[in-house]
């Protein structure tokens, strides 16, 4: 009697493939910058530029954007890619260390870098994710360090020191954070220049009028007893004048207590047409009833003419609520033209083995005040489950948001952080299209799922997405991937399941390159096909192989840890 051992999915995937061939609904373009002049490792896409459909004037195949009956080419809507050569030490993007440490305590030597991992991750890695991070922190001290570039296609490569895009412009120019290599770290880097004599951030950018608003952050010079450091404040400045309007803290916040200093910043910025007024999405400083200074989720409601900056505060994911501190800080993320609100809040307290992030979304209106404030709701069911952490990226005017959320439900708690996969969610609320949710069956989607077709060596099968950056109207991502290549060569994963492996142990290797999405034309949900997942080995026995067995016996290997 003979018995061999081997994958159920292999041959289901293979089957699969000759009977659903070309089933999809997004292309996957790898975007490769030119020009750098860094030996980088890891490429990410960034950011995607904008296109806005007007619903009230849009045809029906309008409304569908590339997923209507003309296709979009691999060059319409260009993407932003940022490299690195090695890990960052701190985000370049944030304004305080890991998104919170408004103290700036963390930054001070290796074991501080260590105690945040242990304090407020719990990995059992923290040595070596500590390690890491705390050696390019050193090396960039010196400003002149070059470990992050930036590009946009069609533009080619943007700044020269540590520069990052945090979305494109309507003229498809950046706007992000570049380094002047000597004396400040962070620039705003947009259109519309903005005064500033010390760190500032640029974040997004709108057109209202034919005026173009930058919203961002400002900061001015603090020190503590940790060192000279920054207080930062929400700032909206247009193409009028480069001298940015600020945002108040909240009530009772000064600019540092003790060795907290308040911190503000706008992440995105929308119009409503209706009451003619801007709104800003981003974080503001609380005192509530405590010394910490708590950065919370707010929206900001900001009079056309920049006379007024109201900040509210997103009840639920807020720091404080009513003296149960579940989070250590929360920041809305981004805001659409429905006054639809995405955002994260990051935990204090272990839900079911992570201290990661946790995505809410919130509904504001014209009727919320200080006395009524906007109401934030996590996330829940499917893909969003009990003890999920992710990150809320991006959301277009269809309410259709991306991000990254984890893909396995591991402990991260005494163990290493968990596997993520980009994904993709067209909300149900206001300003939602049914003829594009429809398209998603009206849920929740790992985009791996939807750039599945069914060929093993096809296109689509040499990326797996790990995280969705940015979504334009027209359904245009981008994201970041991890791809297959073989002795330095691009390869299709070994099948189109979740967990396919590599090629490991022949050479097989995963780079991390930047991506964009583009939905195929005329794509449906009868086009999508979930992926499998490769089940454990099992030992089938018998009197010899069946013809199917015999087939592909020669493309069967060994299961692998996915990242």
């Amino acid at each position: 009697m003979s018995c061999t051992k081997f994958k159920l999915t292999t041959v289901a995937a293979l089957v699969l493939a000759a009977t659903q061939a070309n089933a999809a609904i997004y292309d996957v373009v790898e975007v490769t910058p030119t020009g750098l002049t860094t030996q980088a490792t890891e490429y990410f896409g960034v950011a995607v530029k904008p296109e806005d459909i007007d619903k009230t004037t849009a045809t029906p195949d309008e409304l569908l954007g590339c997923f209507g009956s003309t296709s979009c080419s691999e060059s319409t809507y260009p993407i932003a890619v940022e490299s690195r050569v090695t890990l960052e030490g701190v985000s370049y993007r944030e304004e305080v260390p890991f998104a919170m440490d408004n103290r700036f305590y963390y930054l001070e030597d290796y074991d501080n870098f260590e105690d945040y991992c242990v304090g407020l991750l719990e990995y059992s890695t923290c040595e070596g994710w500590s390690s890491q991070r705390w050696n390019t922190w050193q090396l960039e001290q010196d400003m002149s360090h070059v470990n992050a570039e930036a590009f946009i296609e069609g533009v080619g490569k943007v700044g020269n020191f540590n520069t990052i895009i945090n979305s494109i412009d309507e003229l498809s120019q950046p706007v992000g954070v570049n380094s002047d290599g000597s004396n400040v770290r962070n620039n705003a880097l947009a259109t519309a220049a903005v005064t500033a004599t010390t760190e500032s951030r640029a974040w997004d950018s709108i057109v209202v009028d034919g005026k173009l608003f930058n919203v961002g952050s400002i900061s001015s010079d603090v020190t503590n007893d940790y060192g000279n450091y920054f207080s930062s404040k929400a700032a909206i400045w247009n193409t009028d004048s480069p001298i940015p309007v600020l945002s108040e803290w909240g009530t009772s916040v000064i600019e540092i207590r003790g060795d907290y200093i308040a911190q503000g910043s706008m992440r995105a910025i929308s119009y409503d047409s209706v009451s003619d007024t801007l709104y800003g999405a981003g974080y503001n400083a609380n005192y509530a009833n405590n010394d910490l200074q708590d950065m919370n989720a707010s929206v900001f409601v900001i009079d056309k003419s920049l006379t007024t900056i109201e900040p509210l505060t997103i009840s639920g994911p807020q720091v404080d609520s009513d003296g149960d501190y579940k989070y250590t800080n929360s920041v809305a993320t981004d805001i659409n033209a429905n006054l639809f609100v995405i955002g994260h809040a990051k935990r204090r307290i272990a839900e079911e083995g992570t201290l990661d992030n946790k995505i809410f979304v919130s509904q504001v209106t014209s009727s919320n005040s200080a006395t009524s404030l906007p109401t934030g709701t996590f996330l829940s069911g499917g893909i969003f489950f009990s003890g999920a952490g992710g990150n809320a990226r991006s959301v277009n005017n269809f309410n259709e948001i991306v991000g990254q959320i984890d893909a396995e439900s591991s402990r991260e708690v005494d163990g290493k952080e968990r596997r993520h996969r980009g994904f993709i969610y067209p909300y149900a609320t206001t300003g939602t299209e049914s003829t594009r949710s429809t398209i998603f069956k009206d849920q929740a989607w790992w985009l791996d799922d939807l750039t599945n077709d069914g060929d093993v060596a096809g296109n689509n099968n040499k990326y797996r997405i790990f995280d969705a950056t940015d979504i334009n109207d027209a359904g245009v991502i981008s994201a970041t991937a991890f791809k297959c290549t073989v002795n330095g060569v691009t390869q299709g994963y070994d099948t189109t399941s979740h967990n396919a492996e590599c090629q490991f142990g022949s050479g097989g290797n995963e780079e991390v390159v930047a991506v964009k999405l583009i939905p195929r034309s005329n794509a449906s949900s009868a086009d999508i096909q979930a992926r499998s997942t490769d089940v454990a080995k099992v030992e089938r026995s018998g009197a010899g192989f069946g013809l199917l067995s015999i087939t592909f016996l020669g493309l069967l290997g060994f299961r692998r840890k996915f990242k």
